[in-house]
């Protein structure tokens, strides 16, 4: 095969890119860990008057993982996002921290004295906030879930 002046044959382009890809992962900045946390159930109903419920929140990173844990009124048949603060529902615990493939058990909890009369639905935001390690990258992810609990009378 003849070169060209000024032309590289496409293997060897590939084998120069190949190289310098190498290069810049070996010699840039050090590369983020990922770190997760992962919940289940992914949908809670509460159904038959009943007023409790519960959550599995596991760290399932090599680091420890804090997680925060909150509930806000959702109309159901609506965006996930359209959320507003509500005192009807509480969790415990609220806030967390879990060390490398711990498992945490969050109560959540009716407290509104009025039966529920059809359904009623919420979202449990369950967050896992950036430690203080990921501060300090340019890069820092907040991982959420957003869990759909109904209760029905």
């Amino acid at each position: 095969m003849a070169l060209r002046e000024g032309i590289a044959p496409k293997g060897l382009r590939l084998f120069a890119a190949s190289a310098l890809c190498a290069a810049a992962v070996g010699f840039g900045p050090a590369p983020a860990a990922a770190e997760s946390i992962s919940v289940a159930p992914t949908r809670l109903t509460v159904a038959g008057g009943g007023q409790q419920s519960m959550l599995t929140v596991t760290a399932d990173g090599a680091r420890q993982s804090v997680v925060q844990v909150r509930v806000f009124k959702w109309k159901e048949n609506r965006p996930a996002h359209e959320l507003r603060p509500t005192k009807d529902v509480v969790v415990s615990p609220p806030i967390s921290r879990l060390s490398p493939r711990q498992e945490l058990t969050v109560r959540v909890v009716r407290t509104k004295r009025k039966p529920v009369r059809g359904r009623e639905c919420y979202r449990v935001l369950v967050d896992r906030l950036p430690n203080r390690l990921e501060a300090d990258q340019m890069v820092a992810l907040r991982i959420r879930h957003s869990v759909p609990l109904c209760f029905t009378g």
